[in-house]
């Protein structure tokens, strides 16, 4: 039983699950000391005294009796004033007698790999935690035969105080005495399994159900190949294998769910029994074009698939698998096969006679043809064999037969021995298409013709024959050898054409066809492709193996990019921003159409936001979020006296009662009368003639129809039913009473008669029909559409955004690829594609951020101000800048400029500001946007120009040149948490300068640095 130090020996047992996860409380580890040479010259004790002779060394030698050499180590805490009494706190070991007065262990040196050498090594475990710092005394001792007592026996003793972690690499130590010298080394382990600079991170490789890992020289886990997880213990399946469909339990492995199949189980199984049809989801049947029925087996188009119509007739379906045929005249039947008349047409060539029979017609052909419309002649059927040439004739053929054939149609063998061919021979054979001759002894060739021992037609390929002793000699032509020079010599066996070239044997050598690139007599120069550069319209050429290839300009393509690119058949639609697509189109400068969004109606202009969002521009009269709303002008009621108002675009019209008139009924009609005669009949009355005597009446005088009585100052009108009053312009019993006209409709009539006019979105005689918007389909890539009064909104399916529904939103945008994958978007996800040696999820999704009443993708970037924000998962993560108060165009500035882009957000107004100045002039016309109640001012000496300065305000100047700033800015930058920023001019002609005013607390130690900023920055920046 050892002690344990009290320092770190609290033992604690704890369970856990995973037995990787104990790394405090349980740890163990041993310190080696190994021995390397101790030298004792003359064998004395510490004391003088020698080891085994009753003697001090002082009186003369120990003698040849050397000591009996044992060591005891002991392993305790870090001592400042070591005691070398006490308890080894940390452990202690004592070895049996090694040696005598001097020795050493060989490969026990420092750097020796030699594990097994256990000579001279002491070792000490311990079960805690390692401390690091440690005091060991080791200590040599004799083993006493009876001289002295055992406390005499200490020869040398040495004390090291140090620090080690735990490691492979040895301390040296070298301790001299006038007694002895002792050299070890000492070093720290981890037992197996154990890792850490204290011992206590324990990590044991597994390959089993729990995991599948080994563990790294710092005792961490490192999956096995196909593993991964956490534990470990998730199977990396089948490259390409479907992460929904698909599943593995070994490494490599792709099972497929319940309804899917294929080898990486992206397939869906169909219905069972399905026949001409397929699946987008399991146990469906969607049947293929022409095809229908609960298998999809049922033949929708009959007549395009079997064409059973015969002669001519015409296919129509009728139901699944049903046709009727409309046959042409002559012919009848379920196809058309039957031939009423069959001979009506002449189907027989050739001088032929038809006859009818019962199956159609018959053929009788005259000599010299055949078949069934007598179209065949006799050498229609190649009668010639043995490659015979068949000379047609009338009602007769004649076969050219080769010379080794013979007879009508060129099958009997001639004999060519019949006339004896053979000169010098035996015999003649005869074969099948040839002969052959038996030649005597000193005669060959075919027909034994030639004299071996002769020249005569001896040497063949141009070979000149020489008569020799004991015949002839051929000597042949170049690249020809044997006998006869009957064998070409051929000069491509030892393959001389390099990269790939193709010999060619000659007479007189060889040539190597060179693949395209490389030239030489056996291809061996490597010919520069680009060079001339064969690329065409400044395109840059990239050399290959043999090859090149041209980087062409945006607008050509080809080999050699010498065409012109049509981009209507190459570029498909690009999104530029929520509100606009560009198409490809060769009739524009640019080569592109912009196309813009509809969704804000005829009356309104969209703009694009960030994310796939959108706003809308109303043109005036119009409002709501479509700008589907016409402002209601009548609203105010502007028409007087009972005149009823009709709503128009950004205007309005009054149509008047009896006895009004004007823009808003306010100017009654009645005008002065002559004061000869002031008596009217009614309250209306009509001015007096310009003459006396005229009359009163005219076409205009009496309304609706009604009939105009002269009564010489005055007239009387008669009005026709439903009309009343002096002129007949008042409806009695209106049809408007009973207010017909639904949704804000306007109704305009009298008597028995009305009219409605209707708002905006709304349509039929009274206005209650809906006018659908989504008609036609507005929203692309499967949005639905959502019909509002006006306007329609498009609920975008996911994985796309904008007003349409035509923006894909790009997944890959935040980039969540690790480990340099290449990230490939996907609709509503992304896919990673690893690189060689990683593995790890190949989909990924996003949940989309709510954030200012807008909705924001998943990764999607979008700035507030000077602020930019990003959307992760859900969460909107801004930065916290503080912009200050923006820029914008005060109202009486005129003419006014854009002010859809330098107006003030909702809640603010444009307000003057006496310290702004602007970079681009005219000044005049700028301001902040502020809130409309006046900000409580800020208490404070820290001021800009004020010349106050202390612990707790610093003051910045920045000096710019006015031609050095980019015209098209208006606003600084300023860094965040600013407490003031004033801007002004300065008297320096072309300059202005921009006053940063910090409050700082007292307890943040950066005024020193302000100061020195503020007296370093007062120049002219350029």
């Amino acid at each position: 039983e050892r002690s344990v130090p009290s320092s770190g020996g609290l033992i604690c047992f704890l369970l856990f699950p995973d037995e990787n996860q104990n790394r405090v409380c349980q740890s163990t580890g041993y310190f080696e000391l190994q021995l390397i040479s101790m030298e004792n010259r003359k064998g004395q004790l510490l004391n003088g005294d020698c080891c085994d002779v009753d003697r001090s060394a002082a009186e003369g030698d120990c003698g040849s009796d050397e000591c009996d050499t044992y060591f005891r180590v002991c392993l305790k805490e870090y001592q400042t004033e070591v005691s070398t009494s006490g308890a080894c706190t940390y452990g202690s070991e004592t070895t049996k007698v090694i040696g005598g007065n001097t020795f050493q262990f060989k490969g026990s040196q420092k750097g020796s790999q030699n594990r097994n050498n256990d000579a001279g090594k002491i070792v000490i475990p311990f079960q805690f935690a390692w401390l690091r710092e440690y005091t060991v005394i080791v200590e040599a001792w004799d083993r006493d035969n009876g001289t002295h007592s055992n406390d005499e026996l200490l020869i040398e003793r040495s004390i090291y105080r140090g620090m080690s972690n735990p490691g492979e690499e040895k301390q040296i130590v070298e301790y001299k005495s006038l007694t002895a010298s002792i050299v070890y080394t000492i070093r720290v382990r981890c037992d197996e399994h154990y890792y850490g600079n204290k011992c206590n991170k324990v990590c044991r490789p597994r390959d089993d159900y729990f995991g599948h890992w080994v563990c790294d020289q710092m005792g961490n886990r490192d999956c096995m190949e196909g593993w991964t997880g956490p534990d470990c213990k998730t199977a990396i399946c089948k490259q390409g294998c479907s992460p929904l469909y698909g599943r593995c339990n070994v490494p490599g492995e792709c099972k497929c769910n319940y309804g899917w199949q294929g080898p990486k189980c992206d397939e869906c199984l169909p219905y069972p029994g399905c026949v001409h049809g397929t699946c987008a989801e399991p146990w469906h049947c969607t049947c293929e074009k022409n095809w229908g029925g609960l298998l999809c087996d049922k033949d929708l188009n009959y007549c395009g698939t079997n064409r059973p119509c015969k002669n001519g007739g015409t296919c129509m379906n009728t139901e699944p698998d049903e046709y009727n045929c409309a046959c042409p005249d002559g012919y009848s039947g379920k196809n058309c096969e039957i031939a009423e008349h069959a001979c009506v047409s002449n189907p027989c060539a050739n001088g032929g006679t038809c006859h009818e029979v019962p199956s159609g017609f018959e053929c009788h052909c005259p000599s010299g043809w055949s078949g069934p419309t007598c179209a065949k002649d006799e050498c229609a059927s190649s009668p010639c064999a043995q490659g015979g040439t068949c000379i047609d004739m009338e009602n007769a053929f004649e076969c050219l037969c080769p010379p080794q054939w013979t007879g009508k149609t060129c099958q009997i063998d001639v004999n060519e021995c019949a006339g004896k061919p053979c000169l010098n021979a035996y015999s003649c054979k005869n074969l099948i298409g040839g002969y052959h001759c038996a030649c005597f002894r000193g005669w060959v060739g075919q027909n034994c013709d030639i004299n071996m021992n002769s020249c005569h037609g001896q040497c063949q390929n141009g070979g000149t024959c020489k008569e020799v002793t004991r015949g002839y000699q051929c000597v042949c032509q170049p690249g020809f050898v044997g006998r006869h020079c009957e064998v070409q010599r051929n000069r491509c066996s030892s393959s001389p054409c390099k990269n790939s070239g193709r010999c060619h044997a000659l007479l007189d050598g060889f040539m190597c066809e060179c693949l395209q690139g490389f030239a030489g007599t056996t291809c061996e120069v490597q010919n520069d492709p680009c060079s001339p550069n064969p690329c065409h319209n400044k395109a840059q050429c990239h050399s290959l193996m043999g090859d090149f290839y041209c980087s062409c300009p945006e607008d050509y393509e080809g080999k050699t990019c010498a065409e012109l690119k049509d981009h209507c058949k190459t570029n498909r639609c690009q999104v530029i921003d929520s509100c606009t697509v560009a198409v490809a189109t060769n009739d524009t400068q640019w080569r592109l159409w912009h196309i813009s969004s509809n969704v804000c109606g005829p009356h309104g202009r969209c703009i694009s936001l960030p994310a796939g969002n959108f706003s809308c521009s109303c043109e005036p009269g119009f409002t709501g979020t479509y700008c589907h709303e016409n402002i209601n002008d009548c609203a105010s009621t502007p028409c007087k006296n009972g005149g009823t108002c009709i709503d128009g675009i950004n205007s309005f019209q009054c149509f008047c009662p009896g006895g009004w008139e004007g823009s808003l009924c306010d100017v009654g009609e009645c005008v002065a009368l002559s004061p000869q005669n002031e008596t009217t009949r009614g309250p209306k009355y009509k001015p007096l003639p310009p003459h006396p005597g005229e009359s009163q009446c005219d076409s205009s005088t009496c309304s609706n129809g009604g009939t105009c009585y002269d009564h010489g100052d005055s007239f009387l009108c008669s009005c026709p039913s439903g009309w009343g009053g002096s002129t007949c312009n008042t409806a009695k019993n209106s049809s408007c009473d009973s207010r017909p006209c639904h949704n804000g409709g306007t109704c305009v009539g009298g008597g028995e008669a009305f009219t409605c006019i209707c708002k905006d979105g709304w349509e039929g005689p009274t206005c209650a029909q809906n006018v659908d918007d989504c008609n036609p389909l507005p929203c692309y890539n499967g949005g639905h559409c959502v019909d509002g009064v006006n306007w329609f909104r498009c609920e975008c399916a996911p994985g796309f955004a904008g007003p349409d529904c035509r923006i894909n939103i790009d997944e890959c945008q935040s980039s969540p690829c690790a480990e340099g994958a290449t990230c490939v978007d996907e609709i509503n996800g992304y896919r990673c594609v690893c690189p060689p040696g990683h593995a790890g999820p190949l989909f990924g999704l996003g949940k989309s951020c709510r954030h200012a009443g807008l909705q924001f993708p998943h990764g999607s970037h979008w700035d507030e101000e000077c602020n930019s924000c990003h959307c992760v998962s859900g969460n909107v993560r801004c930065s916290k800048v503080r912009c200050g108060r923006r820029p914008c165009i005060l109202p009486k500035a005129l003419p006014p400029l854009d002010a859809g882009a330098l107006s003030c957000p909702g809640g603010h107004e444009c307000v003057e500001h006496q310290f702004l100045t602007c970079f681009s002039p005219p000044c005049h016309q700028w301001g902040v946007c502020s809130t409309p109640d006046t900000p409580t001012p800020l208490h404070t000496q820290c001021e800009p120009n004020s010349g106050y300065l202390d612990d707790s305000c610093a003051h910045i100047t920045l000096i710019f040149k006015k031609d050095k700033v980019p015209q098209v800015s208006n606003r600084l930058p300023v860094a965040k948490d600013d407490s003031f920023i004033r801007v002004s001019d300065l008297e320096a002609k072309g300059c202005f300068s921009v006053f940063l005013v910090q409050s700082i607390t007292p307890d943040n130690q950066k005024h020193q640095e302000n100061k020195r900023r503020a007296s370093s920055m007062n120049y002219c920046s350029v």
